[in-house]
């Protein structure tokens, strides 16, 4: 039985706990209705290759490097039927044209309250002669009575990408500028979101932990589970600062000490 398990580090910061893993061998370990929702921006299904343009002028050179989203999962859905499990109530879920339908239908039972979009007025120009794509479109997924659909108060959210470069401000980046991760989501725009979970959320595709900071600044409970080490890393780090950016010593709160630990976890 040894050789069939894996040991996963998972580390616990507050309200939050995040896994260095695969999602879809953390997923079937927790217990169903164990958390009110799933928030998470997954590969994308479809996408393949990628792109690399270059900028030049302003203050200073501005490399952009993009790559496909999906390339490490390809084309699997199978996380989903495993998040439906896990949360309780609803789904709020970013997808692209390509897997729109395919999302909504992989959530069994499920009860579209809308399909709203993040209209991002700043994309960069696409290449391969394609247009330049300006939106995303996120589902709002309901299949039990809990999720506040009604603290919304549009379905269009105007709400700037995070732009990397030399005068980035909350877009992670290295080596000059390069965005550390090729979606990272504002955090303006996941609080709106997540927002409308009650009290507890899990992201199975975590990347840089844009979903445990909103979660942190309005009081939820955080699973997260991200798979690659610098992303994971990355994650730890902000949520650690989240918290400590709302901690008050004055009136005796004080940051949580994250603490590691190593399980084994079934593939």
């Amino acid at each position: 039985q040894g050789a069939d398990r894996q040991m996963t580090e998972i580390v616990t910061i507050g309200d939050c706990t995040l896994y260095h893993a695969d999602a879809l061998a953390v997923l079937p370990t927790l217990p169903s209705g164990s958390v009110d929702a799933v928030v998470t921006d997954p590969p994308y299904s479809g996408l393949v290759g990628g792109h690399k343009r270059d900028f030049s002028g302003g203050v200073g050179r501005r490399r952009t490097s993009t790559e496909s989203v999906g390339m490490p999962w390809g084309e699997a859905t199978d996380w989903i039927i495993e998040a439906r499990r896990v949360a309780s109530f609803g789904a709020v879920v970013f997808c692209t044209f390509h897997s729109a339908c395919d999302v909504v239908h992989k959530f069994d039972g499920a009860r579209p309250a809308a399909l709203a979009t993040w209209y991002k007025r700043n994309s960069p120009p696409t290449g391969k002669n394609l247009p330049r794509y300006t939106n995303e479109h996120i589902w709002l997924l309901s299949w039990a009575s809990g999720m506040r659909w009604d603290s919304l108060e549009t379905t269009v959210f105007d709400i700037p990408l995070p732009q990397a470069g030399c005068m980035a401000t909350e877009r992670i980046t290295e080596d000059g500028g390069r965005a550390v991760h090729p979606a990272q989501k504002p955090v303006e725009l996941m609080e709106i979101l997540v927002g409308c979970v009650p009290m507890s959320a899990i992201d199975p595709y975590m990347g840089t932990g844009t979903t445990g900071v909103a979660c942190v600044r309005l009081g939820r409970k955080f699973i997260g589970v991200e798979i690659e080490r610098k992303y994971f890393d990355t994650a730890c780090r902000r949520i650690e600062a989240a918290y400590a950016d709302r901690s008050s010593p004055l009136f005796g709160e004080v940051a949580p000490v994250p603490v590691q630990q190593l399980l084994p976890i079934s593939p």
